[in-house]
């Protein structure tokens, strides 16, 4: 068993153990630096431009960010995700991730690898982080070009990548498989192993979080092809049919009807602070969000993200009693980005997700492949 498979399973006992998610204990969580990003990928539900300077003027400032830590870790986070947009646009990400290590605190770094130079990397040698997770959009440079919108990004890409491997640095690679991309996801995933790197990818595009554009439909792959990329990775199927077996699909198990709008771990152990102080459930459920430089961490988290909890389902749904839904993409965030409704079901994912039950052998009695059961229900 490996090292990361291990860190898991510890990670796991240790929450079961104290009973952490019972407890509501913030664990997880993720803090957006920026919202700009160096590339401008037509999919992505996160990326002002680089440029943009009253985006920045929004941002938390370096102290107030630092304030931002030390309230986190002093409510008892586990592990912080640094990310954003592209959180290494900010000259002071070095600052910042040194005082989440000096609090005590796991720190994952996400980046699209383009701004990873010699300094930044030398940064995470002499202080390791958790892990890094390098989002690559193609096998060739004509490929990732074309999703990323700038020339030579492909090239800064695989430079980025290559400080790290050689520093050994703790790093996976993946990606958005697109309509752009998906004949590459093959070759992507070849590049990975042969430099010894896990890999995954995602075929699920979500609505845009920004209202600056829109047009996420267009990068979306269909749901057959989505599955068919899904078939290909043996780990990835290995995975859903584990999914599968720990919700009792294959032996026709429907949860419950009555059930929470959020039923994830969103707001319970999970987190997300927006650049500009905001405090969410999580990264797609943006609204009743809670400005947290007047009160803190731990008085926003304690007496205000409850409130959002509290929601239930309001209306009959296919999505309220589904018993694939651990195969599912979509959630009450991915439905509110997608309609403004949290409620009403994302077609496609849904699709997808019939589609998966079927092709791992764990579809239920009344769900049909073609996800006719549950959108004719709906729609």
């Amino acid at each position: 068993m490996g090292g990361a498979a291990i860190q898991e399973i510890s990670f796991r006992q240790f929450v079961g153990e104290r009973r952490l998610l019972e407890r509501r204990a913030p664990l997880d969580g993720a803090l957006e630096l920026t919202a700009r990003c160096n590339l401008a990928c037509g999919h992505c539900y996160l990326n002002r431009p680089a440029g943009d300077a009253g985006e920045a003027a929004r941002e938390l400032s370096l102290a107030e960010i630092e304030r931002t830590i030390d309230g986190v870790a002093e409510a008892g986070c586990l592990h912080l995700l640094i990310t954003g947009g592209e959180p290494l646009l900010r000259s002071d990400f070095p600052a910042v991730y040194l005082h989440a290590l000096r609090r005590g605190l796991l720190v994952t770094v996400f980046t699209n690898g383009t701004l990873l130079t010699d300094e930044i990397a030398d940064l995470f040698a002499s202080h390791r982080p958790f892990g890094v997770e390098i989002t690559v959009y193609g096998a060739t440079s004509a490929t990732c070009e074309l999703i990323t919108r700038v020339p030579r990004s492909h090239e800064a890409c695989l430079a980025g990548i290559e400080r790290l491997v050689t520093r050994g640095i703790p790093l996976k690679l993946k990606t958005m498989a697109l309509a752009g991309n998906h004949g590459e996801v093959g070759a992507m995933r070849d590049l990975a192993l042969r430099l010894g790197l896990p890999f995954r990818h995602d075929g699920l595009v979500n609505a845009r979080l920004l209202q600056n554009g829109g047009g996420h439909h267009i990068h979306q792959l269909p749901p057959e092809r989505v599955v068919e990329l899904d078939l290909e990775d043996p780990e990835r199927v290995r995975s859903f049919r584990r999914f599968a077996a720990e919700q009792d699909l294959a032996a026709g198990t429907e949860r419950t009807g009555d059930r929470p709008l959020y039923d994830c771990g969103a707001g319970r152990a999970l987190f997300t602070i927006d650049p500009y102080g905001t405090l969410h459930a999580c990264g797609l459920v943006r609204r009743n969000g809670v400005d947290i430089r007047g009160g803190g961490f731990a008085q926003a988290w304690g007496e205000r993200l409850p409130e959002l909890l509290s929601c239930r389902r309001s209306r009959p749904s296919p999505c309220r009693a589904c018993g694939i839904a651990a195969l599912c993409g979509s959630c009450a965030g991915a439905s509110e980005l997608e309609h403004g409704d949290p409620e009403a079901p994302v077609a496609v994912f849904c699709r997808v997700a019939h589609l998966r039950a079927h092709a791992v052998g764990a579809g239920l009695p009344g769900h049909r492949a073609d996800a006719s059961c549950c959108l004719g229900a709906a729609c």
